[in-house]
């Protein structure tokens, strides 16, 4: 099954927060602020942080007026890039990862008569992922194309 992770989700909750804070006038958010705001383990956001500070997704700044910021604005920072900085990269089976995992390859990736047709469909999740953005997140605007609801037809292009 695909889903988001739980650091994932609150990545994006942090980040949404970020954002709202911006517009607010608020140059930088402490962690403590986020997690009580939404009931957030303070722990595991700030590792999620570090994550997001390391990617340069945020930027932070020490000291008593310190905290965290959006390193960019939310039309420039993709579901994608997320998922990338908190998890690594998504991998929508063990034949679609480019650079597979040592001791994880399939082991009938050879003779599969659904490896190029997984490996296609893995591409157009990710670029899917890479246009939407925490902008599109934030405004209800994530509208997947018609020709892509239910089964996509996965021709070779």
């Amino acid at each position: 099954m695909l889903s988001l992770t739980r650091k994932c989700d609150y990545a994006l909750i942090a980040l949404a927060y970020l954002a709202q804070q911006r517009v607010a006038g608020e140059t930088s958010v402490s962690a403590r602020k986020i997690a009580d705001a939404y009931g957030l383990p303070l722990p595991l956001l700030m590792n999620i942080l570090k994550d997001l500070t390391h990617e340069h997704l945020v930027v932070s700044t020490r000291g008593p007026a310190g905290g965290y910021a959006l390193a960019n604005e939310p039309e420039q920072i993709s579901l994608l890039a997320v998922i990338r900085a908190v998890d690594g990269p998504p991998r929508f089976a063990r034949c679609a990862d480019p650079l597979p995992i040592a001791g994880q390859e399939c082991d009938i990736q050879d003779c599969c008569p659904v490896r190029e047709p997984i490996q296609r469909l893995h591409e157009r999740i990710q670029g899917f992922l890479a246009e939407v953005t925490l902008a599109d997140l934030m405004t209800s605007k994530v509208d997947v194309p018609s020709s892509q609801v239910g089964v996509p037809a996965l021709s070779n292009r």
